[in-house]
């Protein structure tokens, strides 16, 4: 990409355009309302300044019969003869205040006294009185004019115009606009700098954040993450995002290393066995009875590998995906009375499933996870279990509605001999009890990592497993905030817990 591309296509610079471009024209609608309201403010000042230089000079008139009346007045008033006698006219008459001009007439529109810029062009304009009105003069000048008539002897007919041109108003908004209009420039210049140098400081989270994704793709060091420190709450979650994208992307790298090395130690030991059977088979004309139990050790390695992949993949899905496994509304009861019947259909060694199943509990979970680590269970407990053995399986909440159970009291009384002084004080708890072979102590804080198998002599049977039965149990208690626990004695049997949360429990008893 070009770097005027680069520029163009810029945050920073588009940013500054943009509020460039509303900064001027925000500032020509400001010169437009302030040239307008500034108008009408001077307007009417003026028009204020004219009604009140008029009504003062209306105090500034006398009219006498003798001129002798007048003598002890100020000499310098002006006098003039009106009808049979005198006028007499206070000599700052004249004077222009603010530039207010004014003029007596008389009621035929003949100027005795006075100064009116535009006299002539308003010989024939007849009085108006007590309103001020405009005016327009020949060239485009503008003027407010104001007639006010005299009271008083003989001063009925006389009327005092006063005149102020607008051009002292235009002349006082062009001053002001000629001293903005210098700032203005400076003003937009100012604030583009100001803009470029805020939006560049705001975004260079931003470009930490496409430094520290550059050099995690150039390499390898997922375990990287951008330094919030102190940024704006959107940067600051933009950047907690990605931070949280890069732990899912290492969690699932680490995922992808840790099914990779497990998968090729676990394929490694029937790989081996396969291979060297086969090797022994080919090696030389052989009985059918060899070539038997060489398939026989050969499929018996292969189902062990199809296992071993099907769970694998399970766990790893179930590790990577737990939003593909929603928590909603299920009844833990009937799941745990149908898994409890059908896995007791398999009957190996004659060892009998019974269930104790308090009814109408509910909980929020995902009914597929908990039939899989149910199952998980069972099956473990029928592996480890003894001839002519017995599995139980419980149901039973503290805190949530409770049921009644309808099991024989041989049932009930041989499953609360099993370790039923287990201290949960709220909860769900589903548990499954064999009469196995138990657990040595020194297995039992190991037996739900991932790929630990126990001593197979403790098995009375000769049977094989992934290793990830136990261990997939224990994530699913993770998804739904419970735990998995087991209580066990050497040749006496076992006891696996699943103890869901109070705050997964639905309809709780009052």
């Amino acid at each position: 990409m070009s770097l005027k591309v680069k520029i163009r296509n810029s945050i920073t610079f588009r940013i500054t355009g943009w509020l460039f471009l509303v900064m001027t024209v925000l500032m020509i609608l400001t010169f437009a309302v302030f040239r307008l309201v500034s108008g009408s403010i001077l307007q009417k000042t003026i028009r204020g300044y004219l009604l009140s230089s008029v009504n003062e000079n209306t105090n500034k008139i006398a009219f006498y019969q003798d001129r002798e009346q007048a003598d002890d007045n100020d000499l310098n008033d002006v006098y003039i003869r009106y009808k049979d006698g005198w006028l007499e006219i206070d000599d700052d008459f004249l004077d222009e205040i603010n530039d207010v001009q004014s003029a007596l007439y008389t009621s035929d529109g003949t100027m005795l006294y006075g100064k009116n810029p535009i006299a002539r062009l308003m010989e024939k304009e007849a009085f108006t009185a007590s309103r001020v009105y405009r005016y327009m003069a020949g060239g485009g000048d503008r003027y407010f004019v104001y007639d006010r008539k005299l009271n008083g002897t003989a001063m009925e007919d006389l009327w005092i115009r006063g005149v102020v041109p607008l051009w002292s108003e235009e002349r006082q908004i062009e001053d002001i606009f000629r001293t903005s209009i210098f700032f203005v420039p400076v003003l937009l210049l100012a604030g583009i700098a100001g803009t470029y140098v805020t939006v560049r400081q705001s975004l260079m989270p931003v470009k930490r954040i496409e430094q520290t994704a550059s050099e995690i793709s150039r390499g390898t060091d997922l375990a990287r993450r951008i330094e919030i420190g102190e940024v704006d709450a959107e940067l600051c979650d933009l950047a907690e995002a990605f931070n949280g994208m890069l732990d899912r992307l290492e969690r699932s790298f680490e995922a992808e290393q840790r099914f990779t090395s497990d998968a090729s130690h676990e394929l490694r030991t029937p790989m081996t066995v396969i291979l060297t059977q086969t090797e022994l088979a080919l090696e030389k004309e052989r009985q059918p009875e060899e070539y038997r139990r060489a398939l026989s050790v050969i499929l018996r390695q292969g189902r062990r590998m199809h296992a071993l992949i099907a769970s694998m993949l399970d766990y790893t899905r179930i590790e990577m995906r737990p939003e593909n496994y929603p928590l909603t509304d299920i009844d833990l009861s009937e799941l745990a009375d149908s898994t409890a019947r059908d896995m007791a259909l398999i009957r190996t060694q004659n060892i009998t499933v019974t269930a104790q199943i308090q009814p109408g509990v509910r909980i929020r979970g995902n009914q597929l996870l908990l039939e899989r680590a149910l199952q998980n269970l069972i099956d473990n407990a029928y592996k480890y279990g003894k001839e002519e053995g017995h599995i139980l399986v419980r149901l039973e909440s503290k805190g949530c509605n409770k049921g009644s159970d309808k099991d024989s009291d041989k049932e009930r009384n041989w499953g609360s001999d099993r370790k039923n002084d287990k201290d949960k004080n709220q909860g769900v708890i589903l548990s499954v009890t064999d009469d196995g072979i138990g657990i040595p102590p020194e297995d039992q804080s190991r037996i739900f990592e991932r790929f630990y198998r126990a001593d197979s002599s403790r098995s009375s049977r000769n049977v094989f497993g992934a290793g990830l039965g136990l261990s997939m149990v224990r994530k699913i208690m993770e998804i739904h905030g419970g735990t998995v626990s087991v209580e066990s004695l050497p040749r006496q049997g076992s006891t696996f817990y699943l103890v869901f949360p109070a705050e997964s429990c639905l309809h709780k008893q009052i």
